[in-house]
């Protein structure tokens, strides 16, 4: 599409930092104004306030399921989801699961775990691991520091398109912005129960060096996404054209 929006766009302002280097080369003139998720973040709670506010147990381990903000989402990942869950409430035993659910979804019974409507950053400070469908949720567990794997299944008719269609790497929004892979990444077949749980199980040692090293990178991620701020400078933007 970057060679139809040359011919039309005056000015873009773009809210992921490779967007910018994209439009600029089709001849756009762009600006990139930072991520407008990070006016919600502003003052983020820490775990225990957070899993004070949710009713959750202070201590212990606490895994956050983030499986989709639309009803096919939904009915795509949420058993895989619950499956991983039950695989680490065997290896883990204690660990307390809940799902965060988008105010569009209506769950039903769906869930065997409690769902937690509205408030995704509260529930990713309170986690001590995330599993997130790909999207911008993976852009919220890098703000909130939040260890995940992301995993992502679709028709397989719609997978086989864009299969075909898009040459990059990772889908994850965090793994593009980091411009590599930080946070594992299970896509369509590759969504296989016991490889995400391999892949969570080592990222609730809070001392351990896998999750170390992730938490470093989702900093990283963090401060590409720009600062705070967002909507008011593309405000500006828009007025200074009008001059």
């Amino acid at each position: 599409r970057l060679h139809a929006m040359s011919r039309f766009i005056t000015k873009a302002a773009v809210i992921l930092p490779f967007e910018r280097e994209l439009l600029s080369n089709a001849g756009i003139d762009t600006t990139f104004v930072g991520h407008p998720l990070l006016d919600r973040a502003t003052n983020l709670p820490s775990r225990e306030e957070a899993r004070r506010r949710l009713g959750l147990p202070v201590n212990g381990e606490v895994l956050a399921l983030f499986p989709g903000s639309r009803a096919q989402e939904i009915a795509r990942h949420l058993d895989g989801f619950v499956a991983v869950a039950r695989e680490l409430e065997r290896r883990r035993p204690g660990l307390t699961v809940i799902v965060s659910g988008a105010p569009t979804v209506e769950f039903g019974a769906q869930s065997p775990y409690p769902i937690v409507p509205s408030a995704s950053f509260d529930v990713l400070r309170a986690a001590n691991v995330a599993l997130c469908k790909s999207g911008t949720t993976t852009l919220e567990a890098a703000v909130a520091g939040c260890p995940c794997a992301i995993v992502y299944r679709t028709s397989a008719v719609s997978y086989f398109i864009a299969s075909r269609l898009v040459k990059i790497p990772n889908i994850g929004l965090l793994n593009i912005v980091a411009g590599r892979r930080v946070v594992p990444e299970f896509v369509q077949d590759a969504f296989v129960t016991a490889d995400v749980a391999d892949a969570l199980d080592p990222l609730f040692d809070e001392r351990g060096a896998r999750r170390a090293a992730m938490v470093a990178d989702l900093a990283v991620v963090r401060t590409r996404l720009g600062e705070a701020g967002a909507s008011a400078r593309v405000a500006a933007l828009a007025s200074g054209m009008l001059r």
